[in-house]
């Protein structure tokens, strides 16, 4: 594309210098060449100015991911934290259910043998009352 607009400008800077050439003097070829390399000048201007807006959206696409990429991050970082807290909890809450249950029972056969050897030393004694 660049090219073509060159080559463009150059024939028609080619044509014009050809149009008007029945005596040119050294003032209007220089004038001529002037306006050609001008108007070169302004096309590879035009083309850097596109270039240079071209990279710079490339540059705020990027950085606009960049921090969509660190905001999405911070959230799985954030709930992969408040996972990690409750599963700690959870696993604390487990435990401690697991050893109240074990206590409970410790209680219960306590209770259980502590019944047992008091029916037995009653027993006992009222056995012990009646054959005296």
């Amino acid at each position: 594309m660049m090219r073509l607009i060159k080559i463009l400008a150059i024939s028609l800077a080619f044509c014009g210098s050809i149009a008007f050439a029945q005596e040119p003097s050294a003032e209007a070829e220089l004038k001529q060449e002037i306006a050609v390399r001008d108007s070169v000048m302004q096309v590879q201007g035009d083309a850097c100015t596109l270039e240079k807006d071209s990279l710079r959206s490339v540059i705020e696409s990027e950085k606009a991911k960049s921090e969509n990429w660190e905001k999405s991050y911070n959230t799985v970082k954030k709930d992969n934290e408040t996972c990690a807290q409750m599963l700690v909890t959870s696993i604390g809450m487990n435990e401690k259910k697991q050893e109240k249950e074990q206590e409970d029972r410790r209680s219960a056969a306590m209770a259980a043998s502590s019944s047992f050897l008091g029916g037995v030393g009653i027993g006992l004694l009222i056995m012990w009352l009646i054959m005296k």
